[in-house]
């Protein structure tokens, strides 16, 4: 049998509303504002028989379940001491994590993201 070259990362993507306020001396962040977040969960696997490394229904359905539903139209203040890009997407890391993902990163804006590799 051939040896396979390289690594599949499969992701799924996910949206999220919430609203939070940083603690930044003189930031405009510190008022209350919101965010139409975006999450982008990577996994990896071994490539099965069927020629699929995970099932993006499956995936997508525990995202939904673990992450988006505990954040969605929440002040995130009020489930972080911190609510930071950094730490909120380490917390879906670890939501995530018994379904081995591999890394994850979290759109506050199109224009800025954090990944988190555990």
């Amino acid at each position: 049998m051939k040896r396979e070259r390289g690594e599949f990362l499969v992701t799924v993507t996910g949206r999220f509303d919430a609203a939070h306020r940083l603690r930044l001396a003189g930031a405009p962040c510190e008022r209350l504002h919101g965010h139409g977040w975006r999450i982008e969960a990577s996994f990896t696997g071994p490539l099965g028989a069927d020629g699929i490394v995970r099932d993006f229904v499956a995936l997508e359905r525990e995202l939904e379940e673990r992450v988006i539903s505990a954040l969605d139209h929440r002040d995130l203040n009020e489930l972080f001491e911190k609510p930071t890009t950094e730490l909120i997407a380490r917390w879906i890391w670890d939501r995530l994590a018994p379904l081995g993902v591999a890394e994850v990163k979290l759109w506050e804006t199109p224009n800025y993201s954090v990944t988190y590799r555990g």
